[in-house]
């Protein structure tokens, strides 16, 4: 985009810009807080809590599928045209970028970004660099807005927004040392978030002009449960950080804003992150090619979580009529509420003097289906999500061994491999872009494997940071575990390569262990096959030789 000069014009460029990426956020909000309500209850805002939210464990056991905060590692892959010399450079890189990636608590932090993501639809990672450290941080979906919605990803947005919100004092303290700090501070609004003492119901209620009476009905939360919804008294100041990409500086401007609208900053990408870089990563499992926000996986579930609890409600109130069950009175006079307060207590006694006086208890009957009902509507879950029931962990009919049942798995989760390979696009997003900020602000020195030193910046530019052997999905780890003996046996690989691929407890002990072993002991011996009937031919050949 080309950017106007003029200071004037460039704040209303600045400004209509922002509200072009927000025009979809109060509508997106709502599908937010309805989505939240049904993964963490099962129901929606203004529901109680299902008696069994299957929604939450369902989607948690999706995203063991997808993401293992543990084992992920990854690795630095250089460009086809890179010096073969650079290549000494990599191992020491790569021990760099999988320190940082959970010293940062980065690990974690994408683990709780891929979980609201299939809420959500999307969520985003923000990088921020200070001090040459990286510090993750996750946003949620309605404190961001692009210019164009119709275009999937960060990187095709010509201009988006992140909406946050800090303190008087914070704000008074990031910018100590600007030179209109003072008049800034005398022209922000700052306010307390809007908390109401009015349930949200009241305030849906149409309202009439005429009459100052309220009309409509209320559907008041009397059940007492945690919304975990979070409420501050202290008064906060609205930001909004600006990115548009500059045509003339190759690079995102970033105009820092405050309400109303007074800008604190405007300054280039590249004082604050890295030139031509997006600080901020979407989280999206379920991309979609004409809509940025991607699809929901709760929203896909919610209509199967609104049958079982249908399913479940009528259950429970066979089962209390069956407790209670209602009953009819024949020949009987009086008061009929103290015949059903006999009939319904320990040792009751009730008589009639009429002859054809009878009592019957209409108990209801249970169908025999009902519960196997439940059972198939949690099969959906499943089939909709693509988790098997033996990639899950349970039995399957007609599996006759070990071998079966792995191949069974194997050819059962190609679903969750799917979209654990779009979270591995994610994760390797993120770590290229670690790896590029500590070739421009870290100087530690490193030791290649020919025992140079050198620090990250002299590494060379052509290069991306991989996931190493899918290392991000457990789905992966059978097979890997199984290649990598396989080339073991095969000597395309030593002992402390396998160790390396295999991760086991105490690796760096048993790798130094296995530095004093001599180069013979370093790989796999080989097995000689004997040929069938190999001594009794070579006694023949012997024989014939001798006659």
């Amino acid at each position: 985009m080309k950017i106007p000069t003029n200071l004037e014009e460039r704040e209303n460029f600045y400004q209509d810009l922002t509200q072009k990426c927000l025009v979809s956020k109060e509508d997106r909000k709502q599908d937010y807080d309805s989505w939240r309500s049904w993964y963490l209850f099962g129901n929606g805002p203004d529901d109680p809590p299902a008696h069994f939210n299957k929604i939450y464990p369902h989607v948690d056991q999706l995203i063991s599928f997808l993401y293992s905060q543990e084992t992920t590692r990854f690795s630095v892959v250089p460009g086809a045209s890179v010096d073969p010399r650079e290549f000494s450079k990599i191992p020491a890189l790569t021990q760099a970028i999988n320190d940082k990636w959970h010293d940062s608590n980065t690990d974690t932090t994408f683990g709780l970004a891929l979980t609201w993501s299939m809420a959500y639809a999307s969520t985003f990672i923000k990088l921020i660099v200070m001090n040459g450290q990286v510090y993750p941080y996750v946003i949620e979906p309605k404190f961001i807005g692009v210019l164009r919605e119709d275009s999937p990803g960060t990187d095709k947005q010509d201009a988006f927004v992140h909406i946050y919100y800090i303190t008087k004092s914070e704000l008074y303290r990031r910018i100590y040392a600007h030179p209109k700090r003072d008049k800034i501070l005398e022209r922000i609004n700052a306010m307390e978030h809007p908390v109401s003492d009015v349930p949200e119901a009241v305030d849906r209620i149409v309202m009439s002009q005429t009459t100052p009476q309220m009309m409509g009905n209320v559907n008041l939360d009397l059940y007492g449960y945690n919304r975990m919804r979070a409420k501050v008294g202290e008064e906060t100041i609205e930001m909004r950080e600006l990115y548009v990409w500059n045509d003339d500086t190759d690079d995102y401007q970033v105009v820092t804003t405050a309400d109303p609208d007074v800008v604190i900053y405007d300054r280039e990408n590249e004082k604050l992150f890295l030139k031509g870089e997006s600080p901020i990563i979407q989280v999206c499992p379920n991309p979609m090619p004409d809509y940025f926000w991607g699809m929901s996986e709760v929203q896909r579930l919610v209509s199967l979580q609104q049958l079982r609890n249908n399913r479940m409600a009528e259950i429970l109130e066979l089962l209390k009529r069956q407790v209670n069950p209602p009953k009819a009175l024949y020949g009987f006079t009086g008061i009929f509420d103290e015949k059903n307060f006999a009939l319904n207590r320990e040792g009751g006694l009730l008589a009639s003097d009429m002859p054809n006086a009878k009592a019957d208890v209409l108990a209801p009957q249970m169908p025999e289906d009902l519960w196997r009902e439940i059972q198939e509507i949690d099969n959906m879950f499943s089939e909709a999500s693509g988790i098997t029931p033996i990639a899950a962990g349970r039995g399957e009919q007609g599996v006759r061994s070990a071998g079966h049942a792995s191949q069974l798995a194997r050819l059962g989760s190609s679903r969750a491999k799917k979209r654990a390979l779009i979270v591995e696009d994610n994760l390797e997003r993120i770590a290229t872009l670690y790896l590029k900020v500590i070739k421009e602000r870290d100087r530690t020195h490193y030791t290649d494997t020919e025992g140079n030193k050198f620090i990250a910046e002299q590494f060379t530019n052509d290069f991306t940071v991989k996931v190493d052997a899918h290392s991000n999905s457990p789905i992966f780890v059978e097979n890997t575990q199984a290649l990598a003996f396989a080339l073991y046996k095969a000597q395309a690989i030593d002992k402390e390569m396998l160790v390396r691929i295999l991760q086991p407890p105490m690796e760096q002990m048993i790798l130094d262990k296995l530095k004093h072993l001599p180069p013979a002991q370093q790989m796999a011996p080989v097995e000689h096959k004997k040929e069938k009937h190999g001594g009794d031919g070579l006694k023949a050949i012997e024989g014939g030789k001798s006659g």
